[in-house]
């Protein structure tokens, strides 16, 4: 699907939608996540199909819509379903309310004109990035004299689209102009441009809450309360208060499972110790909200404020302090938001902060609400996790085989996550929904007999948090959350013996060397022996993005691009496999994807069985005695002998580069040894002064294997521990 004409729906009446792409088919069918009547108007071809949709009591939002055809199913376009008229973009309007969708690229000013009376209050919105178009929009009221009523840029609370609302001073007609913030509108430019007197939530208090909240408030011109069902999963989507004519995201809020509370305007709020939320408003000029927060000497927190992220028009600033007033820290923003985050180490013997959230600029305002999280960081974490999938869609053919991979981003927990997928449809089974402790994901393998279009919502569980599978970089992941979990899977007309992939005589040894090569030996069956097929890696090796770039040197990827040629059916897929690899084995799986003459389509595709390759390292480092002690004579101190051996592993005959960490404070690091290849054993003495604390340790041995060959790759092997006691020995009487 290339191009829809429309991208958008009236509830309570009919709207005519084109959709232009390739290998529609004799029957193309749209595919929603709600009920629609839909007809297929006469004169569709291969390339183009023209619908008539009428819908009855669909919940106004922001929705995906899809194609089905007997190819499979198509990724998703956003679309805007609410009761306002459908019209192409045009230079006039007749009525309003009503949304006019067009396109808008480059240095482009689009122009309508609508009749207006006295006093009447007209608001007037685009959608722009909200439905996958890259347009940076302003728009402009004008007068009938060309003189500007209103203007309106993008905003990060309507995600980078614009709104504005105006009161019309006379009767007449009036303009709206929109153009690029940067006269450079990139492809694609999707629009919809809605006028007209409509409502919309701009926010909800609080944004989040518990399981036993039991309403919260719309904030905005049409405020309300919305009672909570009682029903909820990580979000919940509201239904719209009774009345009005609604347009825009739908409302929802998120359900924590941390302890929330609700400032006390005011007061001090004393909060326990702890991962904790709490939701305020900045409602008055000058207003410092502040809160008592139980700590931990000698510990680490982060405190995090929400307030330009869900559409608050507050500047936050965090400010800590002591019980006496003393100030400690302050923030006022963070990487990519106005928003203000800082991690903070807790002074030796204090056991409470005082936590202060203002405005940088002094304002109030009554929808000044934020929320801030506060949450004491374990090891390199925050004890959570986040799941992603690079795919949206699976289209199958009957008695095929897909592999989704599914990658983890944990945020301090290192545990096992146990995947789910809600109601399967009938026919399909999922195998491989299991990411074990400490590793990065997993390749879940669905088969399936016959699937009708269906959309899944995958969940992972670790430990007590539940969290949703989301595609990654998904636009709307943050207005309307939901839309980023939606998967859909649907069943092509091709059969699964006429393209299949599978190994051929893949060694049983067969191993990931760091920093290595290794060839994959494959065979397809094939009908069509005269077209290309691609040929790709699957891997549960999490990819590393740097500045939003995936960095292809960390990951298992292909040394060069792999293609079969025509009549060719069997091969090697040639990969690289990274230095770096800390989990002992990974998942792989080869995709084979049958294309066009022209190269530009895939026709079909198969996957191979997931295999899983264990990680060769070059070397392995021990400990001599994992356990050690020290005898810390109260005039001289000691002298530890820590001795390791180095086992070289895998062919490999080189040098090895070995350094001890985790030493007690106040030890001073030794320097790190150069095992050469004809040696194995190596001893570092420390040196532990009188003032060292009688307490254990743990010693942590890190090695590097050195190739000598250039490029002179380095390896880092496994970290092995030992624990060191220091006992205070009592002086001589």
């Amino acid at each position: 699907m290339r191009e829809v004409s429309v991208r958008g729906l009236q509830v309570g009446g009919t709207t005519t939608i084109s959709v232009t792409g390739d290998d529609l088919g004799k029957a193309p069918q749209l595919f929603f996540p709600f009920a629609a009547k839909q007809t297929l108007k006469p004169g569709n071809t291969d390339k183009k199909a023209d619908f008539d949709v009428e819908l009855k009591d669909v919940t106004p939002g922001l929705h995906h819509l899809r194609v089905v055809t007997e190819g499979g199913v198509s990724l998703p376009v956003v679309i805007g379903v609410d009761a306002l008229p459908q019209k192409p973009f045009a230079a006039k309007v007749d009525a309003l309310p009503v949304a006019l969708h067009g396109s808008l690229t480059g240095a482009t000013v689009l122009e309508t004109s609508f009749t207006g009376t006295k006093g009447q209050k007209v608001v007037v919105e685009v959608e722009a990035q909200r439905v996958g178009g890259k347009l940076r929009p302003v728009i402009h009221l004008y007068t009938a004299k060309k003189l500007q009523l209103e203007w309106a840029w993008g905003k990060p609370a309507l995600g980078g689209d614009a709104r504005l609302t105006a009161t019309l001073p006379a009767d007449g007609t009036y303009t709206v102009a929109l153009h690029d913030a940067e006269y450079a509108g990139q492809n694609p430019g999707n629009f919809r441009l809605k006028i007209g007197a409509f409502d919309f939530a701009e926010q909800l208090f609080p944004p989040v809450i518990t399981k036993d909240t039991k309403s919260v408030e719309l904030l905005g011109p049409t405020p309300a309360k919305i009672d909570l069902p009682t029903a909820r999963g990580a979000f919940v989507a509201l239904d719209w208060p009774k009345g009005g004519v609604w347009s825009g995201p739908r409302p929802f809020v998120e359900v924590s499972a941390r302890p929330e509370f609700i400032e006390v305007s005011g007061k001090v709020l004393d909060l326990p110790a702890g991962r904790v939320g709490v939701c305020g408003k900045l409602a008055t000029t000058g207003e410092e909200d502040k809160y008592r927060v139980a700590v931990v000497p000698n510990t680490k927190v982060r405190f995090e404020v929400f307030a330009e992220r869900i559409g608050s028009p507050v500047d936050a600033a965090l400010v800590i302090r002591d019980e006496k007033g003393a100030t400690f820290a302050q923030a006022e923003e963070s990487p990519g938001t106005l928003d203000p985050a800082l991690e903070y180490t807790v002074p030796d013997k204090v056991t409470a902060l005082v936590v202060s959230v203002v405005d940088s600029q002094g304002r109030g305002s009554p929808r000044g609400v934020y929320r801030m999280t506060i949450d004491p960081l374990k090891g390199e974490g925050l004890g959570d996790f986040r799941l992603t999938t690079p795919l949206q869609r699976l289209s199958i053919p009957a008695g095929g085989r897909a592999v989704v991979p599914v990658f983890v981003e944990r945020r301090g927990y290192v545990g096992k996550i146990d995947l789910s997928t809600g109601l399967l449809p009938a026919g399909a089974k999922f195998d491989g929904l299991t990411i074990p402790a400490d590793a990065d994901g997993t390749l879940v393998t669905l088969t399936a007999d016959a699937v009708p279009p269906s959309l899944l919502t995958w969940k992972g569980k670790g430990g007590s948090d539940e969290r949703a599978v989301v595609f990654r970089g998904h636009p709307l992941e943050r207005l309307q959350p939901w839309l980023a979990t939606e998967f859909a899977v649907a069943q092509t007309s091709a059969k699964a013996a006429d393209f299949s992939i599978d190994w051929k005589a893949l060694p049983a040894d067969a191993g990931l060397a760091p920093a290595g090569k290794l060839a994959l030996p494959v065979k397809l069956t094939r009908t069509d022996v005269s077209s290309p097929v691609r040929l790709t890696i699957l891997t549960n090796l999490a990819p590393v993005f740097v500045n939003n770039q995936l960095d292809a040197n960390r990951a298992i990827r292909l040394e060069r691009p792999s293609e079969f040629g025509a009549k060719v059916s069997e091969g090697d897929v040639p990969l690289l496999v990274p230095a770096d690899l800390p989990a002992d084995s990974y998942q792989v799986a080869v995709l084979a994807e049958l294309l066009t003459a022209d190269k530009q389509r895939v026709q079909a595709s198969a996957v191979t069985p997931v295999r899983v390759l264990q990680v060769k390292l070059p070397a392995a480092v021990k400990f001599d005695m994992p356990k050690l002690e020290a005898k810390l004579d109260a005039k001289t101190g000691a002298t530890v002998e820590v001795k390791g051996t180095i086992e070289r592993l895998n062919g490999f005959a080189g040098e090895v580069s070995v350094a001890l960490t985790g030493l007690p404070a106040g030890v001073p690091a030794p320097a790190a040894i150069s095992v050469k290849a004809a040696d194995k054993t190596f001893a570092f003495k420390l040196a532990l002064p009188v003032a060292t604390a009688a307490r254990e340790s743990k010693l942590k041995l890190t090695a590097t294997a050195i190739d000598a060959k250039p490029p002179n790759t380095r390896v880092k092997v496994r970290e092995v521990e030992a624990t060191l006691t220091v006992i205070a020995v009592p002086p001589a009487k």
